[in-house]
């Protein structure tokens, strides 16, 4: 089993690009139109992500592998773990 990367954003506590910026990575990637279907099937060597997002009103979570990413997602992914390497 591999390492495990954890990271939670409030958009209320970060400055106002920031946030903005999660929001529109999240809009860009129509977040709460993808499938939230777990994966089945996935190489073994290959990173496992879960993403959640909550406004409060709704949540929604999907589940992705590096070879099942959607390329819409891609910028987003790439943001969250920017921030997961500032925080580690």
């Amino acid at each position: 089993m591999g390492r495990t990367v954890s990271l939670s954003v409030n958009l209320d506590e970060l400055p106002a690009d920031q946030s903005g910026t999660l929001e529109r990575l999240v809009d860009e990637s129509d977040f709460f139109n993808l499938d939230d279907s777990p994966l089945k099937n996935h190489a073994p060597d290959q990173f496992l992500y879960t993403i959640t997002v909550d406004t409060g009103k709704i949540q929604h979570t999907i589940h992705a592998s590096d070879s099942s990413m959607l390329e819409s997602l891609r910028p987003l992914l790439n943001d969250l773990l920017a921030r997961a390497r500032m925080k580690g």
